[in-house]
């Protein structure tokens, strides 16, 4: 099974988790960019998109914005072609007191995207990152690997 993880960033913290698991898996890692991280950019316009056609697993992550799946995030899955015959795993960041105020709903709209296009989500992880269980739920995310 060839594997890879994506994921899209703003602030770092979404990419130190991406490498913790790509330090763990030995697996090939690509970054999510555009030419704005503006959040309330009406347009987005992706400078990298990493190509998962060769890959049968994936690992994606993304931050939260404003209580929902970031524009970036949107743009990159929606522009993937057909995903049948490929898996997910799906990790956010976010500094929410609680899942449910953004990192749940960012979790299902990936989900969503993926799945209209055939994908099949696995895992579902949310990251507070003012949690004080922060580094234990990132460390039982990534044992799991």
């Amino acid at each position: 099974m060839k594997q890879i993880i994506v994921y899209y960033s703003k602030s770092g913290n979404t990419e130190g988790v991406a490498n913790l698991i790509k330090d763990k898996l030995n697996v090939e890692i690509k970054a999510v960019k555009a030419t704005s991280d503006d959040p309330n950019q009406t347009s987005v316009t992706l400078t990298e998109t990493p190509v998962i056609k060769d890959y049968d697993y994936v690992i994606f992550g993304s931050p939260v914005h404003g209580f929902m799946i970031p524009k970036i995030t949107r743009a990159y899955l929606t522009q993937l072609d057909d995903l049948t015959g490929k898996t997910f795993d799906l990790f956010v960041t976010h500094h929410f007191r609680f899942s449910w105020l953004g990192g749940n709903q960012t979790l299902k709209a990936m989900k969503k995207l993926i799945e209209e296009k055939n994908g099949i989500v696995k895992k579902l992880t949310s990251i507070n990152w003012k949690s004080k269980k922060r580094e234990e739920v990132i460390n039982n995310m990534v044992d799991r690997y």
